[in-house]
């Protein structure tokens, strides 16, 4: 079975794994949905608060499966329209607007999308922004707090991005970390293993791959915690193992997984490590070039994971495998000065840690040690910045002949 740390459309938002390093939020929801699974119908009732006062327009955008749209509070007049493949709310704001209200209902995907993330089912309801299952700031930099209900008509049992309260027929989630999705599954018949640290939901009806999952997360845990976690280690974290056989991802401590059952060992250690690296490498504006950082650190400390637990061999064979991912490919640079357009999947997943993996060997791995550290301890969230911090660990000669490589995405 194949584990992805990406998955087609938003599901790019592994960046919504971030914590503090995100921006203050611009909105708090509060709402309620109702979801039947059996008809895949939902009807959403949100207000959202506009936390510092706004005036002139605001636009959401929303699936287009979804009608029925009421929006009232501080607006004087609102209309509907197209954005690429979604519906757009265009909000005409009174001036220092706080309050809004959206309603709508429909039945969100009339077709399956072709990862399977989203889905209101018998089996279970899972969503994530990837749907646009909520109405969402059109400019994707709009971070919010939540205050969710989920009504399913029966008491499943659910795990979210935030915390989550149990209801007779559903869940109150609550999530007071500034977040760009509220993402959650409800079934209603999780397998549930408490660990150390962290716990397993699982939706298979059986066990395989458990054990070396464990294993996987334990050593994870520990080897990340040692490295960057002294002053800010890792959460407790949430597992969800689905029977799904591609498409994962991570939002803060809530991490989900493909069935496992035939994940070879060393690609769970790298996955889970990345995805847990996300606490800290995740402050960088997904929406532009600086998406690198957030992606290829936690990809290259997956791999570097990967070499402690599995040894060098290992280490070298998954970098080369890198190589020939990129090699040949007309790829954009890592990153130059004055871009602004956030790089394609091998940029960030590939050519991104080759240049770091170049950058070890340049530097030698007790610098490069420091470095790393550094850009996970302190937050760095801009190539200007890390680059600031390079010299200052290993000198100026060094910053040049990293900004060079980053220039280019070959192998």
């Amino acid at each position: 079975m194949k584990i992805l740390s990406m998955a087609a459309g938003l599901t790019l938002l592994a960046i919504s794994a971030a914590q503090a390093q995100f921006d203050a939020p611009v909105y708090h929801y509060q709402g309620t949905l109702e979801a039947d699974p059996g008809t895949g119908h939902i009807a959403a009732d949100w207000q959202i608060d506009l936390l510092a006062g706004q005036s002139g327009a605001l636009t959401f955008v929303l699936a287009p499966s979804l009608g029925n749209i009421a929006i009232n509070g501080d607006i004087t007049g609102f209309e509907t329209g197209e954005q690429g493949p979604f519906q757009s709310l265009t909000l005409h704001l009174e001036d220092g607007a706080q309050h809004i209200g959206i309603r709508y209902d429909g039945v969100l995907l009339p077709e399956p999308m072709d990862n399977d993330i989203n889905a209101v089912t018998p089996e279970r309801v899972e969503l994530t922004i990837d749907s646009f299952w909520l109405p969402v700031d059109a400019g994707f930099r709009g971070f919010f707090t939540t205050d969710l209900t989920v009504d399913v008509g029966a008491p499943w049992r659910a795990v979210a991005n935030g915390e989550v309260i149990p209801e007779p027929s559903g869940a109150r989630i609550i999530n007071s970390g500034p977040s760009l999705d509220i993402a959650f599954t409800l079934a209603p018949g999780f397998r549930v293993s408490g660990q150390e640290g962290y716990t397993l939901f699982d939706l298979r009806d059986h066990d395989e791959g458990t054990d070396r999952l464990i294993a996987a997360a334990d050593f994870c845990f520990d080897y990340l915690n040692a490295r960057f976690g002294a002053r800010d280690p890792l959460p407790r974290a949430s597992f969800v193992i689905h029977r799904r056989s591609e498409s994962a991802y991570n939002r803060r401590a809530y991490i989900t997984l493909t069935d496992i059952s035939d994940t070879p060992d060393d690609r769970l250690t790298q996955f889970v490590c990345h995805e847990l690296a996300h606490h800290w490498s995740a402050g960088a504006d997904f929406m532009t070039v600086e998406n690198w950082l957030n992606e290829s650190f936690a990809e290259y400390t997956g791999v570097m994971a990967l070499r402690e637990r599995y040894g060098e061999a290992a280490f070298l064979n998954r970098m080369n495998g890198f190589r020939d991912q990129v090699a040949g490919q007309a790829l954009p640079p890592v990153w130059v000065p004055g871009a602004t357009d956030r790089g394609p999947y091998l940029v960030n997943y590939r050519a991104g840690p080759i240049a770091l993996w170049h950058l070890e060997t340049y530097l030698g791995r007790p610098a490069f040690h420091r470095f790393i550290t550094r850009y996970m301890v302190d937050g760095i969230d801009t190539t200007p910045d890390l680059l600031a911090m390079l010299e200052e660990i290993a000198g100026h000669e060094a910053r040049d002949w990293f900004e060079n490589r980053l220039a280019h995405s070959g192998p």
